[in-house]
């Protein structure tokens, strides 16, 4: 197993379940110091106790992106505990049902957008001055395969994703200079939480997904997390201002 995270802190937002809940096992198998934020606390607790038996450290707080206090507040804590975070993993975000962009109420946008783009944002915004200061620090965000094609239905999650691969390359180019990477994940279709509400169960609508993909499945949290870590640690040293999509081949049809 690569220790590449041997002693450095972690900070993952959205880190309750899916993919972010993986990251945090990753890092701390690693040897990271893990900084969980989320909105459910039960989330967090599980975690933390996974963590805990793995021989990892952890710390976490109750954070909601769509709130800047709740943000620093995390960053805080954790730099209480073990220091400013050397890779943060901004990973929030929300997918809500199918609509119609006639349809879809102004709420329902706005909402897509404070939490996937402007929380990214907000994530970023307490992460870099302590690494501009320091001239070292990682950071990935968790866009999606809907930031690089349209999907019918989810006008308000694609305009978000599209947007956060905007922030991460115009960041990356702002903060080069001061030796700080930034980069986004884009996963395709993978197991989790958010895939199993926006589908309700329905194994029809699934195995016909499953069957488009050449791979034929979808992919593990633990398959984007293995990128997310890629990305985060000293083995992608000259890449910044990118995106790594995680997809089995679907944008390459």
């Amino acid at each position: 197993m690569s220790r590449d995270f041997e002693g450095k802190v972690v900070l993952i937002t959205g880190a309750a379940a899916g993919i972010g809940r993986e990251i945090a096992l990753a890092a701390g198998r690693e040897g990271a110091r893990v900084v969980l934020g989320d909105i459910s606390e039960n989330g967090l607790v599980e975690v933390a106790a996974q963590l805990q038996q793995s021989g990892a450290e952890s710390v976490w707080a109750i954070c909601d992106v769509r709130k800047q206090g709740d943000i620093d507040a995390l960053f805080a804590k954790g730099q209480q505990k073990f220091g400013h975070p050397d890779t943060v993993f901004a990973n929030a975000g929300i997918l809500g049902q199918p609509v119609d962009v006639w349809a879809q109420s102004e709420e329902d946008f706005t909402r897509h957008i404070d939490v996937n783009l402007t929380g990214t944002w907000r994530t970023f915004k307490a992460a870099l001055p302590k690494m501009i200061e320091r001239k070292s620090g990682t950071i990935v965000a968790t866009a999606s395969v809907a930031g690089l094609v349209g999907a019918a239905g989810l006008a308000a999650y694609v305009s978000s994703k599209h947007a956060m691969l905007g922030l991460v390359k115009s960041t990356a180019l702002n903060v080069a200079a001061h030796g700080i990477r930034v980069n986004a994940i884009c996963p395709h279709m993978v197991d989790t939480p958010m895939l199993d509400r926006l589908f309700g169960g329905d194994a029809v609508i699934r195995d016909t997904l499953k069957a488009m993909n050449p791979m034929k499945r979808n992919a593990t949290c633990e398959e984007v997390a293995n990128a997310a870590l890629f990305l985060g640690s000293s083995r992608s040293g000259y890449v910044t201002g990118t995106h790594l999509a995680i997809d089995g081949g679907h944008i390459a049809q």
